[in-house]
């Protein structure tokens, strides 16, 4: 493995995985050169018009595979916001409909969805996808406070007179609805592309840049303009795919729409 889970995210939290890979491809790319200008200088070795087609190869599917991932990138952030502001909705929607229980009943109830959304606004706070265990500790924690809820409301609901009954059990497909857009979230949080991506992607940077060296030492030409430009812009769009998804710890963020989950619970 290339780069394992652990050592890519600790990089990236810690923002050296740009200069990881600025400094890996500049380095293939003095690699390429040397083995270039060796080869010209021993064995008179040339550019051939067919290494323009191999590196034009090369470069297509290094764009390519740079295209599908990052398509792939924006679309799973634009769904993690969505499902936000989908979990926002179900959240309010909820609340709302404690006003059906009995006067007596919902001081308790509204006390618990406090407690819950408290816990769903501290659920992801910290870098916490750098260490699973914290969070599923978090997460075991925020279902206690849901179950909690729900056994409080199924308990109001069954110990009250018909026909009333049938109004307060409204109740009860909200909260079950609530639940299930906070876990749609967490979830959602899980998914990324298969590892065999990003090894293809780290690699084909890699390959292009070697190729690149190869092809200026073999004309013993060094354009160092060209050089950083791509080394910076590659490095650069690999860092922006890694921030849409992983945007929790990343510089893309989605506090915009956690945001929400506040102004929601001054409403409370």
């Amino acid at each position: 493995m290339l780069l394992n889970e652990n050592l890519r995210l600790l990089l990236f939290s810690s923002n050296l995985l740009i200069c990881f890979l600025l400094f890996a491809m500049l380095f293939m790319v003095e690699i390429g050169w040397r083995i270039g200008a060796h080869l010209s200088s021993k064995y008179s070795a040339k550019k051939v018009d067919a290494s323009e087609t191999f590196l034009a190869a090369i470069f297509g599917l290094l764009a390519l595979l740079i295209a599908f991932t990052f398509s792939g990138a924006f679309e799973r952030f634009d769904n993690r916001r969505e499902l936000i502001a989908l979990e926002v909705s179900a959240i309010g929607t909820a609340y709302q409909y404690v006003d059906l229980l009995a006067t007596k009943d919902q001081q308790k109830v509204r006390e618990l969805f406090s407690d819950y959304l408290d816990s769903r606004i501290n659920l992801y706070q910290g870098n916490h996808t750098l260490s699973e265990m914290h969070l599923e500790k978090k997460v075991a924690a925020h279902n206690a406070i849901g179950s909690q809820l729900w056994k409080a409301v199924v308990l109001i609901v069954e110990n009250t007179a018909y026909p009333q009954k049938v109004v307060t059990a409204q109740i009860l497909l909200k909260v079950s609805d609530m639940f299930t857009a906070s876990e749609n979230q967490r979830l959602a949080s899980k998914f990324h592309p298969p590892e065999i991506i990003w090894q293809a992607l780290l690699i084909l940077s890699f390959i292009g840049s070697l190729v690149a060296g190869y092809n200026m030492g073999i004309e013993k030409k060094r354009d160092w303009l060209v050089v950083i430009v791509f080394s910076i812009l590659m490095a650069g769009a690999i860092f922006i795919i890694f921030s849409l998804e992983y945007p929790r710890i990343g510089k893309v963020s989605l506090g915009d729409f956690e945001v929400e989950l506040m102004i929601l619970r001054k409403s409370f």
